[in-house]
């Protein structure tokens, strides 16, 4: 059965660097749970940045839906 698998990843583009990728533990039965997930955790990364480290380094959020294959 297919699913699939969220990552998230904080970056910045003044930098270009980008912290580790964050891993969800749930899987999503469609493309579209998992992009919606990834909207809204990426919300709630941000949220955790906080607005002054946002500002000051430019902070944004991107994530993939990839494909994971289960028995």
């Amino acid at each position: 059965m297919t699913k699939y698998l969220l990552i998230l990843q904080v970056c910045s583009f003044l930098t270009g660097e980008c912290k580790l990728p964050v891993e969800m533990e749930q899987k999503y039965n469609s493309w579209y749970e998992c992009t919606s997930a990834g909207s809204l955790n990426s919300l709630t990364l941000l949220q955790e940045e906080g607005a002054e480290s946002i500002n000051k380094y430019r902070l944004f959020v991107q994530f993939g839906c990839f494909e994971v294959y289960e028995m």
